[in-house]
């Protein structure tokens, strides 16, 4: 007779046997996804000894995988590795799908595989394909240094030098405007470095205030008054572009290489300060319930300045003032230069005007309580559905690549009236100065432009052109971008980094709302065009694309003679297989 206990034994048995002959067959099934290769310098072709390489998901669509978004994993479901002595790797990943690789080494800027400014190729492997072997190319980094001086020849601490980068040529514009890359800040011996650059166009500019100006000490100002000043101390530095102009567009662009050194010094000079008194409303609009109801507070005049050639905003100053009778503030130190005068408070809506303060006088007074006569007062309706309410405007520049976006002007110059969920356009108030700009929506959402009416503009497609005064715009909108994936070969395999164009057939017609799109291939030749404006293109796929002379306009029309057209409808999703074009 079989003891129970024995025969629990002799039952289970079998059952363990069973679990872990299906596991040792799941895990014979299941390939090990790796990505293997070495890791070399771009201009000589060594090793990169130690390099570190990060994996993680592209999300991009791939022609190894159904068609639509590879995302089995969480975001920071990666992998990583570092290179041996001689620059080999090998890296181990939880799965199949495309990745977006990284490498980074001491004295290499950090770059994602076959990287082209914004653009690189995802590495693909699937169950058919587990290991992707690759040469990885990486470029010495370049690096800006310099030293910041005064008058005397001292060095100044804590001057901000901001770096702009220009993006490669492309087929929709000769050149891109110059866009801020980093800021820096110089130390106690003027010095500052801009390590890890890779190859690019750039131009520096450097901010900063005399460390004995009156200025640093800003005094409150009421009704008028100010304190007396000394004229040796009441001085401060012009915003100065490298090599020590005062324009953007006269400064020098440092084109830099793989491995350059580049020394760009300031030697800055003190002139006369100037001061902007600010007349206030005369009162402050009571607060009309709660707990602090009939109560009045304080306005508070902030200036910025806006004319830095799109590096972002410039010194912030601000004083507290009264808002009695004849309430006057007023900021001192300031430079001749275009800027933006908002007022804050609690309990207020957002006001604000531009102000263009001139050299050759010492004091200039602005009315705040009435818009500036240099300002384009612009009152936009938008005709958006509800789902589409986060989408924002701004207005660009051609000339100068100065930006406005309604989301900064809600913050600081503008209100955005949302009034119940209907119909109703949503309206933006935005304040510019005058000049032609190209309009376009922001955010994230499904809408794109259709139209833009108004009155007190110059409207062409999607470009206006805004005097001084007021204007009113309504932009129409549709919903429903198209998509193109597909996969590129050449000589009948899969080409890896070749550039995808989707070109519109309207391209340099200012009327046209839609613009070029592009992409890179991944591994496997897959690409994926997104927010694409419905209308009709031509595809094209060149290998080594991104080399190529765009200013030459027989470049881009050599190739579209041998494109795809496609005729793109709203929500399309558009699969396109196309052979590479030799550059």
């Amino acid at each position: 007779m079989i003891q129970p206990r024995l025969f629990l034994r002799l039952l289970v048995l079998p059952l363990l046997l069973c679990t872990f002959l299906r596991a040792a067959q799941q895990t014979a099934s299941s390939p090990v996804y790796r990505i293997t290769g070495i890791v070399v310098s771009s201009t000589d072709g060594t090793p990169v000894r130690h390099a570190h390489l990060n994996a993680n998901p592209s999300g991009a669509r791939t022609g190894g995988l159904p068609r639509n978004r590879f995302s089995p994993l969480a975001p920071s479901a990666g992998a990583s590795a570092d290179a041996d002595e001689y620059g080999h790797f090998t890296l181990t990943l939880p799965s199949a799908g495309a990745w977006n690789l990284t490498a980074s080494g001491s004295g290499y800027i950090t770059q994602s595989f076959e990287a082209h400014g914004m653009f690189s190729s995802a590495v693909v492997v699937t169950r058919a394909s587990p290991t992707y072997d690759l040469r990885f190319r990486l470029p010495p980094e370049a690096i800006i240094t310099g030293t910041v001086i005064d008058e005397a020849g001292e060095p100044v601490r804590d001057a901000r030098v901001i770096l702009q980068q220009r993006a490669l040529p492309s087929p929709d514009r000769e050149l891109a405007p110059f866009q801020t890359r980093m800021n820096a800040q110089t130390d106690d011996r003027g010095i500052y470095e801009f390590p890890n650059l890779g190859p690019a166009d750039y131009r520096l500019m450097v901010e900063a205030r005399p460390w004995y100006a009156q200025s640093n000490r800003p005094q409150l100002s009421l009704n008028g008054t100010t304190p007396p000043s000394d004229p040796a101390l009441d001085v401060t530095y012009q915003m100065t572009w490298y090599p020590g102009v005062d324009l953007p567009e006269q400064a020098e662009i440092i084109t830099l290489h793989a491995a350059d050194t580049r020394t760009a010094d300031f030697h800055l000079v003190p002139i006369p300060a100037l001061h902007l008194q600010v007349i206030l409303p005369t009162s402050a609009t009571p607060v009309s319930n709660g707990p602090i109801s009939g109560r009045t507070f304080p306005i508070y005049p902030v200036l910025e300045r806006i004319d830095t050639g799109g590096a972002g905003p410039g010194v912030v100053q601000s004083i507290g003032s009264s808002t009695g009778p004849a309430g006057r503030a007023e900021i001192d130190g300031l430079a001749p230069g275009l800027y933006r005068l908002r007022l804050q408070g609690q309990n207020r809506n957002a006001q604000s005007s531009i102000v263009e303060i001139a050299p050759g006088s010492s004091s200039q007074v602005v009315d705040a309580s009435s818009s500036s006569v240099q300002t384009a007062n612009i009152a936009i309706d938008l005709d958006l559905s509800d789902e589409d309410r986060a989408v924002g405007v701004e207005l660009r520049s051609p000339e100068t690549g100065r930006r406005f976006t309604s989301f900064d002007t809600n913050m600081f110059l503008a209100s955005d009236r949302r009034g119940p969920q209907t119909q109703e356009p949503r309206q933006i108030t935005m304040q510019v100065p005058p000049g032609r700009y190209e309009i376009a929506l922001t955010g994230r959402g499904n809408t794109y432009l259709t139209e833009v009416t108004g009155k007190g503009a110059q409207i062409t497609g999607r470009f206006l052109t805004v005097p001084a005064g007021d204007v009113s715009l309504t932009l129409h909108t549709a919903s429903g971008h198209a998509t193109v994936t597909g996969i590129a070969t050449m000589n009948g395999k899969p080409i890896v980094g070749a550039m995808l164009l989707l070109v519109p057939a309207g391209l340099g017609d200012p009327k046209s709302f839609a613009s070029l799109v592009r992409d890179q291939t991944n591994t496997d030749g897959s690409f994926d065009l997104n927010n694409v404006v419905p209308g009709p293109y031509i595809l094209i796929a060149i290998d080594r694309g991104w080399e190529l002379r765009w200013s030459d306009p027989a470049t881009l029309e050599h190739y579209l003679t041998q494109g795809v057209p496609l005729a793109l409808k709203a929500g399309d999703n558009i699969w396109q297989e196309i052979t590479a074009q030799t550059p």
